[in-house]
């Protein structure tokens, strides 16, 4: 999977329907978004995805993690 393309950046407030919402920005208050093409139903691209989902674990697991 390669990064997406910086030339697709655009500020958060212009930020489209299907776009990427991840902010790459070091200054929020200029919040610049990623802005490459999203999958219908998520505000991230792939790329930003994979960095910050973290799929859920079993409840069984998430109890033995507290118990400990």
């Amino acid at each position: 999977m390669q990064e997406p393309d910086p030339k697709q950046r655009t500020k958060l407030l212009k930020v489209g329907m299907r776009q990427c919402r991840y902010i790459v920005s070091d200054d929020p208050r200029r919040a610049i978004c990623c802005g490459a093409p999203t999958p219908e139903g998520s505000s991230w691209c792939d790329w930003h995805r994979r960095l910050v989902y973290v799929p859920a674990q079993p409840l069984k697991i998430r109890r033995e993690a507290l118990a400990s």
